[in-house]
């Protein structure tokens, strides 16, 4: 019974040591953390759709505006053109900017009413286009919903015509722009991604003098006019970004 307890002794004070002196368990390894699309980028693009607007004729002796020339008239065409920009991504918020040119052929034309020269036609015409615009959005991984804002130039062609003849003059608008719309990264690699895009956009061009200088169509003077300007566009585009620093595309959240 002696050598049992003292058997028994032993055993209890050598487990504790040898414990001591084993290797620590290995912690249970965390599984990665998934990675997401990073905004941060510059990109170029092209894009191209269709524009709406409207446009009115209204008559200007000094401060004086009378009524209408022509009436609010619609104005319809195709614009197509190309983009560059930058984005920079804070978490889930993207900041950018971005500057597009576009050729249009937007234009439409109403008669000229009563009292003014029944027998004339009035038209807008836009020829070009060009937006420079913020950008802020809200990421989903590789989509971006964003609204956007910021300054609008157009080219314009402002017609009157009958049967003796036309006369044209041209100005570049200055205007607001507002719009939103979404993009995809479709394909993303280490240097970058392709984009797919779909915007809306909405310009207000306000009025703008034309015929200031004495014109005569057919013998009949050409009336001073303030011609006012809004355009709707929807249009699609596909962007090619480019990392700023070469590091992958991915970030981890």
């Amino acid at each position: 019974m002696k050598w049992l307890l003292v058997a028994a002794l032993a055993a209890g004070l050598v487990s504790p040591a040898f414990a001591a002196d084993a290797p620590a368990a290995k912690p249970a390894v965390k599984a990665p953390v998934p990675a997401g699309f990073n905004w941060t980028s510059c990109y170029v693009g092209v894009q191209g759709g269709g524009s709406w607007g409207k446009s009115e004729d209204v008559p200007r002796a000094g401060d004086a505006v009378g009524p209408t020339i022509s009436g609010t008239f619609n104005l319809t065409g195709g614009v197509a053109g190309g983009d560059f920009g930058c984005d920079f991504q804070i978490e889930k918020t993207v900041l950018g900017f971005e500057n597009d040119a576009s050729w249009t052929n937007k234009h439409g034309s109403a008669p000229d009413m009563p009292p003014f020269n029944v027998t004339a036609t009035s038209t807008t015409r836009e020829k070009w286009i060009d937006m420079f615009r913020g950008r802020v959005g809200y990421a989903l991984d590789q989509f971006l919903i964003y609204g956007t804002a910021g300054i609008a130039f157009a080219g314009t062609d402002v017609t009157v015509f009958d049967a003796f003849g036309a006369v044209r003059e041209s100005r570049t608008r200055t205007g607001l722009a507002a719009g939103l719309g979404g993009e995809w990264a479709a394909w993303t690699d280490s240097w970058g991604a392709v984009s797919f895009k779909l915007e809306y956009v909405h310009t207000d061009f306000g009025s703008k003098r034309y015929f200031e200088t004495r014109t005569l169509l057919g013998g009949v003077p050409v009336v001073t006019r303030d011609v006012r300007l809004t355009d709707d566009i929807v249009r699609a585009g596909v962007n090619v970004r480019f990392n700023w620093d070469g590091k992958p595309v991915v970030t981890k959240f």
